[in-house]
């Protein structure tokens, strides 16, 4: 069965190589001549129009949630690096622990979208989400109020008791926001597009800029809250946010679930293919058994993954994990032990991201001129290249511990960091959309998909033990260098992956890039 899987996928590199047409009529081939059947069935399914109020429905549930996942992500950093201002040690073990968490069991997490009712999962999923959020953010209560008599933090009991229910919380939280993200922007929206790879396009940029568009928001709402008012009042309100929040999506995901016949018509597939069963006789079965069946599963899995094509364009991705030269916990960490205020760290975060919602213009745009795989190789190399001026900035004129950087320094940091966030965003939708392809039609998608997240989460994992190890501010630029290599790394495989999809790397591509960049320079 999985040889046969394989064989099928192995295919879809050919839809990867030429440039996506935008509709069957065009007269182009998908597929080689020996998957008429698959092809013709795609074809079919293409000529089918997006329902548009069905997607603004299933695009308001996907606001809502990465609105919260967005919010914890930026307040709960926040609040750490307020508790703990002397160190980056707190928020990194946070990082690592929550993200260590997402390794081990992010193959179970997807494999759960494989075997269960796909409404119910995410409806769970949501449930666990906000209680854990809102349990942290009670955590962090605790904590500030806890601290304010207490010259070390660190120093009594609850306050360790309150940092781990912290980062249990934490990890609970980040192993559902996996399944989500696995259940619907993987899975749901690889249905929902029915074979269709304008839809796919379509429906993958719209998620990912509400996604660039609440890591726009959320961090200035946050902000706005604990400079307004203060961080108990900001704990207080995000509390309150998250649990109105689940109660609108419980109740928002069901509407949007019947609005798609796709959806319910791919539930009762599965139902009819036996998973159910299979599921019902595993949860009779022994704990030993069941253990030893998911340790099974997962290196059968593992195995499927590494062996098919799509998985050198998988550590590409994953490799640019492993920085710091993002707005994440650990830079917003060092910004802040640099005197930064929130309001400025808020408004650079907000540049970052405007800039990565113009990556997402920027890749159908890419995507029509290059073809899929070339788009994604401009893209990764155009980040890599943006991000030499930050590196510069940490080893020249950098200031010293505490000040503030000159304006001319500061601005080889923010405006790099800014130039590589449309290369980042435009390559991470050419490869989720690669990703989306090549899986499409395998029985184990979404644990193989899941799969990927924790290569990410490996990579992020490591950038917090870089940072643990490397935690005085003065020791970032080490890590910013470590960084810099790894995004190199990630875009020499992805040139790997370039070469062995389409036989070659550069034949062709400055010849189809000079017109484009003449039209776009006007």
């Amino acid at each position: 069965m999985e040889g046969q899987s394989i064989k099928e996928v192995q295919v879809v590199p050919t839809v990867l190589d030429a440039p996506p047409v935008s509709s069957p009529s065009d007269g182009e081939t998908l597929t080689s001549p020996e998957n008429l059947t698959v092809d013709a069935e795609n074809i079919g399914h293409s000529t089918r129009r997006l329902d548009r109020k069905a997607l603004a429905l299933l695009l308001v549930q996907h606001l809502s949630n990465s609105w919260g996942l967005r919010t914890a992500e930026f307040a709960i950093y926040l609040f750490l690096i307020t508790l703990f201002p002397d160190s980056l040690l707190p928020a990194s073990i946070y990082g690592f622990l929550t993200t260590g968490t997402a390794i081990l069991l992010s193959g179970w997490a997807g494999h759960q979208v494989d075997i269960r009712h796909n409404l119910r999962l995410v409806r769970v999923c949501t449930l666990t989400l906000k209680v854990m959020a809102c349990s942290a953010y009670a955590a962090a209560l605790v904590l500030m109020y806890h601290s304010r008599n207490l010259q070390h933090p660190w120093s009594s009991s609850l306050a360790r008791g309150m940092f781990s229910i912290i980062i249990i919380c934490g990890c609970i939280h980040n192993l559902a926001g996996v399944a989500i993200s696995v259940a619907i922007e993987r899975d749901w929206v690889t249905v929902i597009a029915d074979g269709s790879s304008e839809h796919l396009t379509t429906i993958n940029t719209y998620m990912r800029r509400i996604d660039l568009l609440c890591k726009l928001l959320a961090p200035l709402f946050v902000s706005l809250l604990t400079t307004a008012a203060s961080y108990p009042f900001a704990a207080y309100f995000l509390c309150g946010i998250e649990a109105l929040c689940m109660v609108f999506e419980l109740i928002w995901i069901t509407i949007v679930y019947r609005r798609f016949p796709q959806l319910q018509a791919a539930q009762a597939a599965k139902e009819a293919s036996g998973v159910h069963a299979a599921q019902s006789s595993a949860a009779s079965s022994s704990l030993k058994t069941q253990v030893m069946t998911y340790i099974r599963d997962s290196v059968s899995d593992w195995k499927v993954f590494t062996h098919h094509p799509i998985f050198m364009s998988s550590v590409a991705i994953s490799c640019l994990y492993f920085t710091v030269l993002s707005f994440d916990g650990t830079m917003l960490s060092y910004l802040k032990a640099e005197t930064y205020s929130d309001p400025f760290v808020a408004g650079m975060r907000a540049l970052n991201v405007a800039a990565g919602l113009a990556g997402t213009l920027a890749m159908p745009l890419l995507e029509r001129k290059l073809g899929l795989v070339r788009a994604g190789n401009w893209s990764i190399w155009s980040e890599a290249i943006c991000l030499v001026p930050v590196l510069i900035s940490f080893y020249v004129g950098a200031p010293p511990p505490g000040h503030r950087a000159p304006a001319w320094n500061a601005a080889l940091l923010f405006g790099g960091m800014m130039l590589s966030r449309i290369g980042l965003w435009a390559f991470d939708l050419c490869q989720l959309k690669e990703l989306q392809i090549a899986l499409a039609t395998h029985p184990r998608r979404n644990a193989i998909t899941a799969l990927q997240y924790s290569l990410q989460n490996i990579a992020d994992m490591l950038k917090y033990l870089l940072t643990m190890i490397l935690s005085r501010p003065s020791q970032f630029k080490i890590a910013a260098l470590t960084s810099f290599v790894s995004v190199v790394v990630g875009a020499s495989t992805y040139l790997a992956y370039v070469r062995k999809e389409r036989g070659h790397i550069l034949h062709h591509d400055f010849a189809d890039i000079i017109p484009l960049l003449k039209r776009t320079t006007g």
